[in-house]
């Protein structure tokens, strides 16, 4: 896929269309395949998962060992893609028809555990990943909240927040996933609230945020998510947010903020690559 110098991202359907592109080159699937099983009514797409080297380049830079299995739903399709056949023939059958769209439930993650276990594979985790909906392009933008001063944070300022425990989900200071754009909101010139956007892919941006306890529950968090939105979706990219599925508050921020519920996924990795020093929370999401 040949990608095009990126230029503002104006609408709905372009954001469908390269989140299509995006997962597509995730999941291992060819270019085309979402759209003609949206309109072939095909409820299941499977692949096998490809080295680093032979996945699009658009696909999402990942940090950690290469997948062994990625399981989604996107949009009511579930995503599949494995190294080995057996685990893609059982996972196919277990999710086959409407099951998919009950992938996150227990009984059906258990299950899926069962087929892993016997090549030495564990889950990594799941997320739920929210993208941006029409609200973002249909409805006026948020008010600033009242007493706080916001600023865009330059290379040299974001580096000041290296190591800062506050402001982890906002910032990941990742080699492969560098951050580029960065909100801060301040309070008598300190910094409380930060929303930052990484490069996780050529074709989009995964937003964090971090707000301090006292400053909570003031729409902050909203306001700083959807600002720094519509700003990525400005330079060209689609801006998506990833969390826990049982995060309700991150959630309702994602929600207030104009996003939409994107996709599910869940991801596993090989026991033999365990990192023990790992503190990832799940696959590739900010967890914020």
């Amino acid at each position: 896929m040949t990608l095009p110098t990126p230029s503002a991202i104006t609408s709905y359907q372009q954001v469908r269309r390269v989140l299509d592109a995006q997962l597509e080159a995730d999941f291992c699937l060819p270019a085309g395949a979402i759209a003609s099983a949206f309109e072939r009514g095909k409820e299941l797409l499977t692949a096998p998962r490809l080295d680093l080297e032979k996945m699009a380049r658009h696909r999402r830079w990942w940090t950690r060992s290469h997948f062994e299995m990625r399981l989604g739903n996107y949009r009511g399709v579930t995503l599949l893609c494995a190294t080995h056949p057996r685990v893609l023939q059982e996972v196919t059958q277990l999710l086959s028809g409407d099951a998919g769209n009950w992938v996150g439930d227990y009984s059906k993650l258990h299950r899926v555990n069962d087929f892993l276990s016997p090549y030495a594979l564990q889950s990594s985790g799941t997320a739920l990943f929210f993208t941006a909906g029409r609200a973002l392009f249909d409805a006026p933008a948020r008010q600033e909240p009242a007493g706080y001063t916001f600023t865009w944070l330059t290379a040299p300022l974001i580096e000041t927040f290296r190591g800062d425990a506050r402001f982890a989900n906002a910032l990941g200071f990742s080699k492969d996933r560098p951050d580029t754009q960065v909100l801060a909101a301040f309070h008598g010139g300190t910094p409380v609230a930060i929303a930052g956007a990484s490069a996780d892919s050529q074709l989009a941006r995964q937003i964090g945020i971090d707000v301090l306890p006292q400053h909570r529950g003031k729409g902050l968090a909203s306001y700083l998510v959807e600002h720094l939105a519509r700003e990525v979706l400005t330079a060209g990219f689609v801006p998506f947010y990833g969390t826990s599925p049982s995060h309700i508050l991150s959630q309702k921020v994602a929600l207030n903020a104009g996003f939409e519920p994107g996709w599910y996924e869940y991801v596993s990795t090989s026991l033999l690559e365990v990192r023990t020093d790992d503190p990832a929370g799940g696959p590739e999401g900010r967890q914020a």
